[in-house]
């Protein structure tokens, strides 16, 4: 108490600096200088929490406990507005149907022997088939067919992008892989994979029917893990299907010796829209400093000018005088 009664007693002794009143530039840069700082501290802490923000964990139901040897991907069929798979039997009738699962799995039984299960289900049929395989230079082979739900994804595409995908005596499926990494969708909103996408159009089958291919592979496995507009397969004749066609299949569950990547498409797209809400903020600020940048040039000019004008009245007010004086007026 004694100490804040001498402080105050100094205080009273020292002489305070005169505030001298704000100036128009002054005036004008203090909210120009709060608005930046602003500015600055939204953009820091909104970028910080965009870029901070992990991709949500997959739903755990999505991945399936595999036993050893054992590689397991099942698809769900994805369908646009008013349209139907359709698949062709290879008893030369078809069906239709507004929903289907497709499971696939291959189990290693030593060497270079496997076996590859296919089971597909719709509204109107169901059928499953084991069958004895050999994986060969990474791909699945069947009764000396290559299969296209797993494939060698080493290709050399230092080389060619052109592969063959399977073959027979007189027929070829040749196909172009994309040199960069695809984000197919899955089954499950809002997740992509990661996939090695390869595609093929305008081609016909062995039997002579229409087909567009296009198909993602685990870049790891070779496993499929995208099938789109159509699907025609060695393994897909051992269930009784030519042809499927139309809508998508996408992942909907895996085995977890497959080391999946996913992409969330949801936060993809908020982090985008953030980058973009952020540059227009950037935008507006600049356009606002252009503004004020303007506002005082133009007082600076008109300033300038008054000045000049009040000095030329002067200098004639002066002169003026100076001639009164001499002539005796």
């Amino acid at each position: 108490m004694i100490l804040h009664s001498f402080v105050d007693y100094v205080r009273g002794w020292l002489p305070e600096e005169p505030k001298m009143p704000k100036s128009k530039l002054e005036r004008i840069l203090q909210p120009i200088a709060v608005l930046v700082a602003a500015t600055t501290l939204v953009s820091l802490f909104s970028s910080i929490f965009t870029v901070s923000q992990p991709i949500a964990a997959l739903s755990t139901p999505l991945v399936v406990r595999s036993t050893p040897g054992l590689s397991l991907v099942e698809f769900e069929g994805v369908l646009q507005q008013n349209n139907t798979f359709i698949m062709v039997l290879t008893n030369g009738t078809h069906i239709t149907s507004k929903n289907l699962t497709m499971t696939f799995s291959v189990t290693e039984r030593g060497g270079n022997e496997c076996t590859a299960h296919l089971a597909v289900e719709c509204d109107n049929f169901s059928s499953e088939a084991s069958v004895d395989g050999r994986i060969v230079d990474g791909n699945l082979v069947i009764d000396s067919t290559r299969s296209i739900f797993l494939i060698n994804p080493n290709h050399n595409l230092s080389r060619t992008k052109r592969i063959v995908l399977t073959e027979t005596d007189d027929w070829r499926l040749t196909a172009t892989v994309n040199t960069l990494s695809g984000k197919p969708s899955t089954a499950v909103e809002p997740y992509g994979v990661t996939a090695l996408m390869v595609s093929a159009h305008n081609l016909l089958t062995e039997e002579g029917w229409p087909m567009s291919l296009i198909l993602g592979y685990d870049p790891t496995s070779g496993m499929l893990v995208y099938s789109g507009y159509s699907l025609s397969d060695v393994l897909l004749k051992k269930v009784g299907i030519e042809l499927l066609l139309g809508g998508s299949l996408g992942l909907v569950s895996y085995s977890d010796d497959l080391n999946l990547e996913f992409f969330n498409r949801d936060l993809f797209w908020a982090k985008l829209n953030a980058k973009f809400f952020l540059f227009d903020l950037h935008l507006s600020l600049l356009a606002v400093l252009a503004i004020v940048a303007i506002v005082l040039f133009v007082i600076r000019k008109r300033r300038k000018r008054r000045q000049l004008g009040a000095l030329n009245i002067l200098e004639l007010y002066d002169d003026s005088t100076q001639n009164c004086g001499k002539r005796g007026w």
